[in-house]
């Protein structure tokens, strides 16, 4: 090895650092050397992030996309004991639950890996509720709405990674907000740097849900375009702002920031032609072929859209703008759900709460 021997652990660690998951995985089984070096903190990826998918109902692999080699990979989900459903990302891993439970039950996955665990079961049972991941070190995760045999659920719950096995109670919350998120959020949730949580709901037109951590307060945001949107979601933008990605008939599609004052300021236009190839239809058939059919993950700055995961992909990067990429060819048009992560080969990143 030469030089490589000898080169102290905090600059070999940065070379790493740049190196996809698959060529770490053979510089680990180089030496005890590479090894630690790969596992340390100064090794984190400093790549774009994967697009990861799941299938919604569950399925025996999920799919990675590599964007530095544009090559897809299967990755076989062999080794859980039931099917998962995708949540979010969590630092370099997944959050999941469980679709064999009625009631919300998670758990942290890294397909990787092939490593897994269970979170604590809620303090109060509820089927789907909206769910937020707060993305610190040690991670945090937010429960609010949700229903139960006595109806729908007004409480809001905290669970810690790393400070108590258990989750806790962050108080009430209105009726009227618990039934929105309940029935009419898919999930998806951005932590701005205002310190609240900010859920998307489709009742009558799209609007945005806002809970503040600190004051354990509610407000809702009126989306852009929001009686004209036939899809949209929220996205993390740099420096911790709020960030909404959104879509009309004929493949008019806007990404937007929340600024301080409750507005929304456009960051960038979907080529017309490209909004057109990928959702783009008449305005009568809209609501067969357009609601709810337009995916949407997106990061700081990379947004993908596409319509099902064997089609293709507009691909939006903040130093490149828009492009076309291929899915991933020979799948089933099976509903997924999809997130952006950078994948890691530490066992650790699963049992501990280090991000």
């Amino acid at each position: 090895m030469g030089m490589w021997e000898v080169l102290p652990l905090d600059l070999l660690a940065r070379v790493f650092s740049f190196l996809p998951p698959d060529s770490v995985a053979r510089a680990m089984a180089a030496c005890k050397h590479w090894l630690a070096c790969a596992r340390s903190r100064a090794a984190a990826p400093r790549h774009a992030p994967w697009l990861i998918a799941l299938p919604a109902r569950g399925g025996p692999a999920c799919f990675a996309h590599d964007p530095a080699l544009n090559r897809w990979h299967a990755l076989p989900l062999d080794f859980l004991p039931c099917p998962l459903r995708l949540v979010a990302p969590v630092g370099r891993s997944l959050l999941c639950r469980l679709t064999a439970s009625s009631d919300l039950r998670l758990v942290l996955l890294n397909p990787f890996t092939r490593q897994f665990r269970h979170l604590p079961d809620l303090a109060t049972p509820r089927r789907n509720p909206a769910v937020g991941v707060i993305y610190s070190s040690p991670f945090s995760v937010i429960v609010a709405g949700g229903a139960s045999g006595s109806g729908y659920e007004p409480k809001v719950e905290l669970y810690e990674d790393g400070r108590v096995d258990r989750w806790e109670s962050l108080g009430p919350m209105p009726v009227e907000f618990a039934v929105r998120l309940t029935v009419w959020t898919p999930n998806e949730s951005v932590h701005a740097g205002d310190g609240a949580m900010y859920w998307m709901t489709s009742a009558r037109a799209y609007s945005v849900m806002g809970f503040d951590l600190r004051r354990r307060t509610w407000r809702e945001v009126k989306a852009p375009m929001a009686d004209q949107l036939e899809w949209a979601a929220l996205v993390r933008r740099p420096n911790r702002k709020l960030g909404l990605v959104g879509g009309a008939v004929g493949g008019q599609g806007t990404v937007w920031e929340l600024t301080d004052k409750d507005a929304w300021a456009a960051v960038a236009e979907v080529p017309a032609k490209l909004g057109q190839r990928i959702w783009g239809c008449r305005k009568e058939a809209a609501g067969a072929a357009l609601g709810g059919a337009v995916r949407c993950v997106g990061d700081e700055r990379t947004v993908y859209l596409f319509k099902d995961f064997g089609s293709e992909m507009l691909v939006w990067e903040e130093e490149r703008g828009w492009r076309l990429m291929e899915g991933r060819r020979r799948v089933s048009s099976t509903p997924i759900k999809a997130a952006l992560l950078h994948p890691t080969l530490s066992v650790a990143e699963i049992f501990h709460a280090s991000m």
